[in-house]
């Protein structure tokens, strides 16, 4: 398999995003930790990529706005409430 090299420009923000990940994924470089995330990216199910995010978290938080919410003690019962 043949390589290729790409130089691009990040910003700070972006860069400590990819650090962070470097670190929580245990790369050595920097180069790793993007090449990692690139890889899980192309690999990303089709279904969240046309999922429509901001709707979905403005519904949320209308939902939250209102009360709408519930908590559970073990997650047993959060599985037994999403099976109803």
């Amino acid at each position: 398999m043949g390589t290729c090299v790409l130089k691009i420009s990040l910003s700070d923000d972006m860069l400590e995003e990819i650090d962070k990940h470097k670190q929580l994924r245990q790369k050595q470089s920097i180069e790793e930790a993007v090449v990692d995330l690139i890889d899980y990216a192309l690999k990303f199910p089709q279904y969240f990529t046309n999922f429509d995010w901001k709707k979905a978290e403005h519904e949320a938080d209308h939902e939250i706005s209102f009360g709408k919410t519930e908590s559970f003690d073990m997650a047993e019962d959060f599985i037994a409430d999403l099976k109803k």
